[in-house]
């Protein structure tokens, strides 16, 4: 009975280990594969997985939704492309999970500038306890020191961002398959152009570095977009608003666990503060769905 009656909130906290574990079979692939090389090769493959279910809605888009589902997929590519890079030669993976969901924060100021969607009150408050997050992420004994790696972390949370207010803005009337199908095509394209150009590929790939390449393809891309979608559907959304936020906590407890990761007392509070500034910001939200 409990399991019947919770099952769309089992699923989604299932969908969120799922999506910690996707860093670190990310993290082991691109050991052998060139970083962004790996991403095309992951989307396309997983592309092609949804390709046969799509294509029948595929087929009948107008050339205005093509062209929304292009400019979107362009700031998924930019958002996972910076992504990679970032957690390449990284062993900070939860900090740079905390960083990365500061995307929920930026996306409504953005959607301000952009197209004049004023922020809810909540945003105001949660700002501020956001950045005083960023903040204590970033210091160290010498002072603040942005390295190079939290610097991408915090580009891609903009290319993230941009994407949620996009896809938010020009892309609902576009079913989610035949979408997320458009979308992993263009990752699969834009990373593969910059791959045949900028990186070098080594002719010898481990059998290990195909193993994480499989895992991170049909786990952590297919079966947890699968599950997302089901999970969503029977799941309340006040429910899954907090659960969702779960997935920067387990990837720093697996970084913590699988990578060593060292994580001070000031860095502790950051990752604190910018999750307490995620649920303050949708406090008010959940509370009118409670009522």
């Amino acid at each position: 009975m409990f399991l019947q009656h919770y099952r769309g909130e089992l699923i989604l906290l299932l969908t969120t280990i799922l999506a910690s574990a996707g860093w670190f079979f990310s993290k082991y692939a691109i050991a052998d594969f060139p970083p962004v090389g790996f991403i095309a090769i992951r989307f396309f493959l997983a592309a092609i997985i949804f390709l046969p279910f799509a294509y029948k809605h595929l087929a009948k888009l107008g050339f205005t939704q093509l062209k929304m589902a292009g400019i979107v997929g362009i700031f998924f590519s930019l958002n996972l492309i910076t992504w990679i890079i970032a957690i390449t030669g990284n062993a900070k993976l939860g900090q740079g999970a905390f960083i990365m969901s500061l995307s929920l924060l930026i996306a409504p100021f953005i959607s301000w500038l952009i197209f004049r969607n004023k922020p809810s009150h909540s945003f105001w408050f949660a700002l501020p306890v956001a950045i005083s997050g960023l903040y204590f992420l970033v210091l160290d004994g010498k002072g603040i020191s942005l390295s190079m790696n939290d610097g991408a972390f915090l580009v891609s949370s903009f290319m993230a961002a941009f994407y949620f207010v996009l896809i938010n803005q020009y892309a609902k009337q576009i079913p989610a398959l035949p979408l997320t199908t458009i979308l992993f095509l263009i990752v699969a394209f834009v990373g593969g152009c910059y791959s045949l150009f900028i990186e070098d590929w080594q002719v010898n790939i481990q059998m290990d570095a195909l193993w994480w390449l499989i895992a991170s393809v049909l786990i952590a891309t297919n079966l947890r977009f699968l599950l997302q979608t089901i999970g969503q559907k029977h799941c309340n959304i006040v429910n899954a608003s907090f659960i969702m936020l779960l997935e920067p906590v387990w990837t720093l407890l697996l970084s913590l666990w699988i990578l060593s990761e060292s994580l001070s007392i000031g860095k502790g509070v950051g990752c604190l503060l910018i999750l307490g500034s995620l649920i303050i910001y949708r406090l008010p939200f959940l509370l009118k769905k409670w009522k």
